[in-house]
């Protein structure tokens, strides 16, 4: 009988040492929450995720200037890749982080010059960009065109005439 008194006293006792320890486990954890959310400033605009952005593009070897609507993905703050809508994408750069505006400015690896400003949300980019269709214009052959064209009246440049 003793034995048994035992043997349930012990599950007893090992089952609020188990409790105990999963609570102060939570408690260990909660704090560590709190000590890593104090440690962040809520009024830093920390910019994480895939935007929507307008780009300067600035060749100094060409003199070329250009600008762009593009996609961008952006972790902690720095700038990850720069998507082009051909499939391509640049990320030949390092350390390139933007100011709580969105804005930042960088030197590429190629030494290409870049203004990036992001705009918005990825799904907002391409709002009033046409989107690239196959052309309607005929071919010699009696065929329809293959280009892709993004011309408002739905030609590619061979076939413009045909509108």
């Amino acid at each position: 009988m003793i034995k048994k008194l035992l043997w349930i006293l012990s599950f007893f006792i090992l089952i609020n040492c188990i409790q105990n320890n999963r609570n102060s486990s939570f408690e260990v954890q909660e704090s560590q929450f709190i000590l890593l959310s104090e440690g962040i400033d809520k009024d830093e605009n920390r910019w994480d995720g895939d935007y929507c952005a307008d780009i300067e593009y600035h060749n100094p070897n060409t003199g070329t200037y250009s600008s762009y609507t593009l996609t961008i993905e952006v972790l902690n703050n720095e700038l990850e890749l720069i998507n082009f809508p051909n499939g391509g994408y640049l990320d030949d750069f390092y350390s390139v982080e933007f100011d709580e505006d969105g804005y930042a400015e960088f030197t590429s690896d190629r030494g290409y010059d870049y203004e990036v400003q992001i705009t918005g949300e990825i799904r907002d980019c391409f709002e009033d960009v046409p989107m690239a269709v196959q052309c309607n214009g005929i071919t010699e052959d009696g065929d329809q065109c293959r280009n892709l064209t993004d011309n408002y009246n739905g030609y590619c440049w061979q076939h413009e005439e045909q509108e």
